[in-house]
């Protein structure tokens, strides 16, 4: 066994981790795609329903007006705002933009209050509807 003391990296989840903004928002990015993933789907869903006949679509808008669902519908759009703005976000990063540390701190302090006000806004629209 080698004698040498090196370093050894830090298990995220473990005491010795301290979590980074930029981190969190890259985990964020991910778990906001999967979600959307699932909302794909239902999206998905309703449209065959819509193909399916009057009889389909009836059912499925029933089950889309289920209070669990709604709420599902309401953190999706909350998902989608997140994964939109963080999106662009990357796209400036990809251009070679904002890359420092101080500026992806700053970007992330904007789409964490961006987000959440275009959702709402987007949900206040859509329930009006």
């Amino acid at each position: 066994m080698s004698q040498n003391k090196r370093p050894l990296s830090p298990f995220m989840l473990g005491s010795g981790y301290k979590w980074q903004v930029t981190s969190v928002m890259s985990i964020l990015h991910r778990a906001s795609g999967v979600a959307l993933v699932l909302v794909l789907l239902v999206i998905g869903a309703w449209l065959a329903s819509l193909a399916a006949g009057p009889s389909a679509f009836a059912t499925m808008t029933a089950f889309l007006k289920n209070p669990f669902v709604v709420l599902l519908v309401i953190l999706g759009t909350f998902a989608a705002c997140y994964h939109f703005c963080n999106g662009i976000r990357h796209l400036f990063w990809d251009a070679g933009k904002g890359v420092d540390i101080e500026s992806a701190k700053k970007s992330a302090k904007i789409v964490q209050i961006a987000a959440p006000v275009l959702a709402v806004l987007i949900l206040i629209v859509g329930f009006a509807a």
